[in-house]
Parts: structure tokens; C-alpha cells; sequence
């Protein structure tokens, strides 16, 4: 299992490595490529117009050539099914999937907004981010048919360094709309900023489910090594990780734990955990405990501190066992109300409760 696992680790970092900058192609099937906006370790997404209907569509395109990594061809195939059987609005449809000239893709309902990672970045390094201004240099618009919906005509929103408020309802929606994956039985896998999507009016959208997996079994087995590998791909993805995960195991507790940490990271625009080097980076999310946030912003707020270190917990029966009540706390908080830890005392760890 170690060899298997070390093998694919390679190989993934490889092809990676070996992305190709442009494509030598304008046209995909029937789909105009108009411009790329986003790529991640396992696609390229493209802004590109369906000739049959005319509409745009954002489109990844697994940039290798369906012979070349199978195995990525099937988790490809895999996310479209799963994002398809999937029903909220907080959910980035799926229009159609397959294959076109050796290289498969995704055809998704195109979002006017842009990924969290970016508004983290403005404000990290402007102290503000303007919702509107990002839509329109990342050059995402929604169909033609409804030009009313694009960037030019959505009411901004503009995001401080210290939208307390405005963060919780970020993650508050990111959880409703993991809820419904969790009903079908679906972890994540993936939760990290530049998997959700902001929208017009700051509605968020959480897209990728590349790396999704069902529900570790109730007997407790991990997945294949080939999935925990996988897992493990892309040092942006490693450090959002729950510690379980490293071990192949998947729940919604994990979910949480990538929200939480995703959640910091956009409170503070820091990373509770952060290391050049991979090993070490495993090392702080298997033992080190994050800094609190009041410890790096005196002002910062209690209740939202105390969901943050929830969801950051080393051991799952610490965190929120699924969204329902990560949700209770956000509505909680929303509210005025206090809001508890829920780390086990050292009595209900001895009995295992």
C-alpha cells in the first residue's frame, strides 16, 4: 500500500509538472474556447460558448488525453455524475460531461463571480475586495440570453479585512449546500477557498467534487491506497486536510474540519497551518494546534473564534460530527447567542464518550 501510494504520488506531481501552458486548440467538440479563468491540479476551466444553444459555459477540460491517465478520466467521470445528482442552489450545476477529440470534460453552469482564494488574497493585500470589480477583471459573465445577471448589473459588495458578519454567512452558505452532499452520502473532499465560488450578492457556490468520496462504511475501513494518495495530492489542498484523512478516511467531520479551516483562513487571510515542505505541513496538522485568532486579532470575535476551533479539532468526536449542528452554531451566532465548545472534557475521553 505504501509503494502504491509513493508510486502515484509521483506520477501525479509529474503530470502536474508537465501541464501545458495554452492549448493548441480553439474549439472543443461543439464548444468555442473563449478564455481560460481557473486551473487547478486535476483541470483547466474555460469560459466557452455551446454552438448548439449558444449559451456559456464554464468548461474543464482534463488537459491530457483520455489514454494517457485513465485514472483521471474515471475520478473525472465520477465528479460529473455526482455534481449531477446533486440538487441546491448552492451547488454548481452540471450541463452535460464526455469526451471530444481524446480529452474529456465538463460543461458547467457558468458563475459571474470568483473563487474565495482570490477575495483572500485582496484582502490580505488591499484590506478590502470589491465583488464586482474582481467578476469584471476575471472576465466571467453569465449567458447572453440574461445580460441582467452579469457583473456590470449585480450590486456590489464590498468585503473589509474585518467583515465578521459577512464571513460567517460566507461559510454558513458553503455548509447548507455541503449538507445536501452529505445526504446523498458524498464527502467533499476538497472544501478549500478556491473551491467555493462567490456570486452576485456574495451568494456562494462550492464546485470541484473531483475528489469526492462516499462515506467511509460503517465498519470503519479506509479507502483504497490509491484513493488516500490521491487524497493527498497538490500541497494547496494538503494543508485544509483534516488529520483522518491522511489515513484514508472520510466523513463529514472532515467536511467541517476544511470549513473551519478554510473559514480562518478568510477571517485572518492566513492559514492556520503553513510549511514550504510537505512533511512538515502534515506534521503541524497531525499534532500542532492552530493560534487562536484573538491571539492574532485581539478584536476578533469570541463566538466566531470558538466555531473556528471546533471545526479544527485533531480528533473527529471533538468537531461537529456533521453540518446540522456546525449550522445551529452559525445561526447561533448570528443571533447574538453563545456559543459552546465542543471539545470532550478528559472524563468523557476516558470513557469514550
Amino acid at each position: 500500500a505504501m509503494l502504491e501510494r509513493a508510486r502515484l504520488e509521483r506520477e501525479s506531481r509529474s503530470i502536474r509538472r508537465n501541464m501545458p501552458g495554452s492549448f493548441p486548440f480553439t474549439r472543443l467538440g461543439n464548444f468555442e474556447l473563449l478564455q481560460e479563468i481557473g486551473r487547478g491540479g486535476m483541470g483547466v476551466v474555460f469560459r466557452a460558448r455551446d454552438q448548439n444553444s449558444g449559451h456559456l459555459v464554464a468548461l474543464k477540460i482534463l488537459p491530457w488525453r483520455a489514454a494517457v491517465v485513465p485514472e483521471w478520466v474515471a475520478r473525472c467521470e465520477s465528479e460529473a455524475r455526482t455534481a449531477s445528482e446533486m440538487r441546491h442552489h448552492g451547488i454548481v450545476p452540471v450541463v452535460r460531461d464526455g469526451q471530444a477529440d481524446g480529452y474529456s470534460y465538463i460543461a458547467m453552469q457558468l458563475i459571474p463571480g470568483v473563487g474565495l482564494d482570490r477575495v483572500i488574497q485582496a484582502l490580505g493585500s488591499h484590506g478590502q475586495a470589491s465583488l464586482r470589480q474582481m467578476t469584471e477583471q476575471a472576465g466571467v459573465v453569465c449567458a447572453d440570453p440574461a445580460p441582467a445577471a452579469g457583473p456590470e448589473n449585480v450590486q456590489d459588495v464590498l468585503l473589509r479585512s474585518d467583515s465578521w458578519s459577512a464571513f460567517i454567512q460566507i461559510a454558513l452558505q458553503a455548509a447548507q449546500a455541503l449538507r445536501t452532499a452529505h445526504q446523498a452520502g458524498i464527502c467533499h473532499n476538497d472544501i478549500k477557498p478556491a473551491n467555493l465560488l462567490l456570486g452576485p450578492g456574495c451568494q456562494v457556490w462550492v464546485t470541484d467534487f473531483g475528489l469526492s468520496r462516499p462515506f467511509t462504511s460503517a465498519a470503519g475501513q479506509p479507502h483504497t491506497a490509491a484513493n488516500a494518495a490521491s487524497d493527498q495530492e497538490g500541497g494547496g489542498t494538503l494543508k485544509y486536510m483534516a488529520p483522518e484523512r491522511f489515513a484514508g478516511h472520510t466523513s463529514a467531520a472532515a467536511d467541517c474540519y476544511s470549513l473551519g479551516a478554510t473559514l480562518y483562513e478568510l477571517s485572518l487571510q492566513c492559514s492556520p497551518f503553513a510549511h514550504d515542505d510537505r512533511r512538515q505541513l502534515q506534521e503541524q496538522i497531525l499534532k500542532r494546534p492552530p493560534l487562536r485568532p484573538r491571539e492574532l486579532c485581539p478584536e476578533f470575535p469570541g463566538g466566531l473564534e470558538t466555531i473556528i476551533l471546533n471545526c479544527l479539532q485533531k480528533q473527529a468526536e471533538d468537531r461537529y460530527a456533521s453540518t446540522d449542528p456546525l449550522i445551529g452554531a452559525m445561526l447561533r451566532l448570528d443571533r447574538g447567542l453563545r456559543i459552546r465548545s465542543t471539545r470532550r472534557s478528559p472524563l468523557r475521553r476516558l470513557f469514550g464518550r
